[in-house]
Order: structure tokens, then C-alpha cells, then sequence
């Protein structure tokens, strides 16, 4: 055997033995946190996208409470989270930062068939599902608009249809699909309005994620990872649904509907100082902030990619 020869066959063994040591490495799991929302649906890049260097975990909570409090300890990577709640956290010195939205629009504000139009909703029970949710500055909003006020209560998402249809409740504004689940109930209730009626092309929930995660080198792989899910759920309405269900347990035909109806948009993840700075004055002017919040720098959360 010449000595040249040799240096080949050790050069493809080291190289082959290289691979192999690389195959064998286990991926950086980057736990991602979200509710069964449709606002969420961006979470089906975890089936979507592969790398090389990470996998997306997600981790499905039943309550923000509990989303938020992982997130605050630390015992995930990020999370899709209410924007307000997001401003509260980090106010309130978790080591967070918001880099996306996490889709635009979404909600529904639902009434009861028996309920004619908005005027009639004035001083009745409307239900939202967080005073530190967009749903509450979006009905918040429109009562203004209309000169009305109402007794507004917050609610679990999940138990709102039952509310409305058992008269517990007048009316509520959620995220889907828990909008269109009442509606689609033998026509026993009605979308008076959309919340992209509202305030088009509004934010609701943002992607959040530890400090730590945004030096690492593979973060703007993971964001291009949602980005491109965004992109899929916007051209392939049905595999997003059904991906939807796998992952969120809610029924494909309501989350198809749901798309293809735009009530939720995912075409635009952009997110806006002004939008959030906007929403903190609301917390605020509503005595849900202190002044953490009040002292809290926009520009020291969101971090702009």
C-alpha cells in the first residue's frame, strides 16, 4: 500500500467517522410555548420545518396564567403570548423580548341569535378572556365607538360557547376557533363583528422568547422556521388545518373555516413599537399597569430583525 493511497483511505474515514459523530449529536430542543388557538397555528413549523441544528418542541398550556408563568421562570425557550401580558411580563423584570407577531386579526365578537345588533348589547354581559388582552382593548374600543357601556367579565376561552348558549353570558370577543364553534351550533349564535372590523390589521398575540436564545447562532434560522409557516398556512389553508389539529386538538373543519374566511391573517408578522407602546397606555389608562410598565422603554422588549 502506498503511502498516498493510505492518506485516502484514513481521509475518508475521518471524514465518515465526522458524519457519523454529527448524525449522532443530539438537536437543541427549543421548547415553544402557545394556547390551542388558532392564533397559534404558526406553531405548526415544528412539523414543517427540520434543521440541523434545533428542533421545535411545542409545549401547549391550558391557561395563559400558566404560559406566562413558564415563560417568566425560565422553563421554556418562547412562547406566542397576549401582547399586553407580554408588555407586563417584562415590565415586571422577566428576561424576555418580543421579535414578531405572531398573525394579524383573528377574533370575533359573538352574540346570541336573539341579539338583533351591537345597541343591544349595551349594559349586558360581554365576556373576554383576559383584561390583559387585546380583546379587551378591541371591545373596549367599539363601546367607545358606539357610546355604550356594558359588564364586561373574563372567561376561559373554552367555556364561552357554553356561557353564551346556556344565557350566562350576552355576548363575548375570543380568538377562534371558540368564536365560530358557538356560531356553528345550529345557528344558536352570530359574529356581530370581526375584530379586523374593529381595527384592521391589528396585533394580538406576539412570539416571545428568553434574552439568551437571541445570541445564539441558529436564531434567525428559527425565525425564518415560523416565517416560512406563516407563509404555508397562508397558501395551503386545508394541510394548515389539519396540521392544526395534530398539534392544537381543534377540529380541522372549524380552523379551515376559520382561514378561509380571514377572520385570522398571516401574511404580515410585523410588529410595531407604536402598536405596542399604544397598548401599554391602554393598560395603564385601565389602572392594569404600575409603574414598572409605566417606566418601561418599548425599544428595551422588542427587538427588531
Amino acid at each position: 500500500m502506498t503511502r498516498r493511497y493510505a492518506l485516502q483511505i484514513l481521509g475518508s474515514f475521518l471524514a465518515l467517522s465526522s458524519q457519523k459523530a454529527l448524525a449522532s449529536t443530539p438537536k437543541i430542543g427549543v421548547k415553544i410555548g402557545f394556547v390551542p388557538i388558532s392564533d397559534h397555528l404558526c406553531i405548526i413549523a415544528s412539523k414543517l420545518y427540520k434543521s440541523e441544528n434545533f428542533m421545535i418542541v411545542p409545549i401547549k398550556f391550558a391557561s395563559w396564567v400558566d404560559l406566562a408563568e413558564a415563560l417568566r421562570a425560565g422553563a421554556i425557550d418562547g412562547a406566542f403570548m397576549l401582547a399586553p401580558l407580554g408588555l407586563m411580563l417584562r415590565a415586571n423584570g422577566a428576561k424576555i423580548k418580543t421579535v414578531l407577531s405572531a398573525h394579524k386579526n383573528g377574533s370575533a365578537l359573538v352574540a346570541r341569535s336573539d341579539v338583533a345588533g351591537l345597541k343591544q348589547l349595551a349594559g349586558k354581559k360581554i365576556a373576554v378572556p383576559s383584561k390583559f388582552s387585546m380583546h379587551y382593548f378591541l371591545l373596549d374600543t367599539i363601546l367607545k365607538r358606539e357610546n355604550m357601556s356594558a359588564d364586561i367579565t373574563e372567561m376561559a376561552p373554552p367555556e364561552m360557547p357554553f356561557a353564551l348558549l346556556s344565557h350566562q353570558i350576552d355576548a363575548y370577543i375570543v380568538a377562534e376557533p371558540f368564536g365560530q364553534m358557538a356560531v356553528n351550533f345550529k345557528g344558536r349564535a352570530k359574529n356581530l363583528l370581526f375584530s379586523k372590523d374593529i381595527k384592521p390589521n391589528h396585533i394580538c398575540c406576539t412570539l416571545n422568547f428568553q434574552e439568551e436564545i437571541l445570541s445564539k447562532p441558529y436564531f434567525n434560522e428559527l425565525l425564518d422556521a415560523f416565517r416560512k409557516a406563516a407563509s404555508f398556512i397562508t397558501k395551503d389553508h386545508a394541510k394548515s388545518a389539519l396540521l392544526g389539529n395534530e398539534i392544537l386538538s381543534q377540529n380541522a373543519n372549524l380552523l379551515k373555516l376559520v382561514l378561509d374566511k380571514e377572520i385570522v391573517s398571516y401574511d404580515d408578522l410585523s410588529l410595531r413599537a407604536e402598536e405596542l407602546e399604544e397598548l401599554k397606555e391602554f393598560l395603564i389608562s385601565k389602572n392594569l399597569g404600575n409603574q414598572k410598565l409605566a417606566n418601561l422603554e418599548i425599544n428595551s422588549y422588542l427587538e427588531q430583525i
